[in-house]
């Protein structure tokens, strides 16, 4: 009964517990590094590590995951991830969450696009007519998106209590632990084994490669994808750096406290939009269909980043935050539709891990971009500033189409 789902239970509780794990640590990570050996000096410093290796650990281990096999590369992120946080319960020292800022980094890169993959790839072979195949990529990315908002929320609601228990973080740790270790065993148990192939890897690594390099040298909606997710990231970097100072300037100190409500109803949006996307890829004619939904959404969340400049009330910048978050929420799930759609199954992996790279280089430069905007027009000046970089990052894909 199981396999016409489109995503089965049993994998949904498998992604879930994946999610869980990661929204446990994310409302008191700092504070955890801290309690574990880290300092204010050099907190930013063990951040910095985990990112780096991530972005550049993230394209090659996807490319392994299509050449290796998906689930081998789960199974090593997972391993990663409870290794990670085993070395936290070491003595607290600025050694070991150096360290498992590494091992969180390779981690997170190993991560990207794996089970999702193997999903995807299901999908698609199980509905070889378009419009079908469409509407199931549809479905299937919406509830990954909501099942990720669910174990996000869900973590960060009991990391906080967890936290609050247990100042030393190791029974939320545990926690962590446990939830990988789970999440670990269940995908080895629960989704196929990768399939054996007689070409030896060495062959495949280079037929990969020059199949991602074809498939990127050509105009079309992986192009496309590539641009918008750049333009998404310098939106989201914008929204998140500044966006709370514009509404503390507006409630005044005093008000603060609303932020975490505020914070709530853009997640809700978020979700929401994820749920309304599934029904509005369903109406949308095909690819081509799709195609003018994402770029419409697209247009949408650089609008609102650019209403914010006018945003001089509370009322009015709670309804263009929503508003955003509920454009981005859809986007998403469209998004993936596009990309998976179009991209053959021997490199899903790997494109996933380049969209990733394509929207962390679109927040770089909206962090680059921000500061000297901000300086020179204020940040009401600055609003619009990055929208226009937004459009201009969109463009490249619509104009090499």
């Amino acid at each position: 009964m199981e396999k016409n789902r489109v995503l089965p239970v049993s994998h949904a509780l498998v992604f879930l517990l994946i999610h869980l794990g990661t929204g446990l640590a994310a409302p008191v990570l700092s504070l955890m590094l801290l309690a574990r050996g880290a300092t204010l000096m050099t907190l930013p410093l063990v951040v910095g590590v985990t990112t780096v290796v991530t972005c550049l650990c993230e394209v090659p281990s996807g490319i392994a995951a299509d050449v290796l096999g998906r689930r081998r590369v789960f199974a090593l992120s997972m391993a990663l991830q409870v290794a990670t946080y085993v070395v936290l319960l070491a003595t607290p020292s600025l050694a070991v969450v150096a360290v498992s800022g590494v091992l969180r980094g390779l981690a997170l890169a190993a991560r990207t696009g794996t089970l999702e993959a193997v999903e995807l790839d299901r999908v698609v072979a199980e509905h070889p007519e378009a419009a079908e195949r469409l509407a199931a990529l549809d479905a299937l990315n919406g509830r990954l998106v909501l099942l990720e908002s669910a174990g996000m929320g869900a973590g960060a609601i009991a990391g906080g209590v967890l936290a609050t228990l247990d100042p030393s973080y190791v029974l939320l740790i545990g926690c962590i632990i446990a939830s990988g270790a789970a999440a670990l065993a269940g995908g080895l148990a629960l989704f196929p084994p990768d399939g054996r192939s007689g070409v030896p890897v060495c062959e495949r690594l280079r037929s990969t490669l020059a199949d991602m390099r074809a498939t990127l040298a050509r105009p079309g909606d992986i192009r496309l994808v590539l641009a918008a997710s750049a333009s998404a990231g310098v939106v989201m970097v914008a929204v998140e750096t500044y966006w709370q100072l514009a509404f503390e300037s507006l409630v005044g100190a005093g008000g603060t406290w609303l932020l975490g409500f505020v914070n709530c109803a853009g997640m809700g949006a978020a979700a929401l939009g994820s749920a309304a996307a599934m029904r509005w890829g369903s109406a949308a004619s095909g690819t081509r269909g799709r195609r003018g939904l994402y770029l419409a959404l697209q247009a949408v969340a650089i609008v609102c980043l650019a209403l914010f400049s006018a945003a001089a009330s509370v009322p009015v910048s709670v309804a263009v935050y929503v508003a955003l978050y509920l454009a981005l929420g859809a986007r998403g799930v469209i998004e993936q539709t596009v990309l998976h759609n179009a991209v053959p199954s021997r490199e899903r992996s790997g494109m996933a891990s380049v969209q990733s790279i394509a929207l962390r280089a679109g927040g770089l430069a909206g962090s680059a971009a921000s500061g000297p905007a901000v300086a020179a027009l204020t940040l009401a000046g600055a609003w619009p500033v990055l929208a226009a970089l937004a459009v201009a990052l969109a463009a490249l894909g619509i104009r090499r189409r």
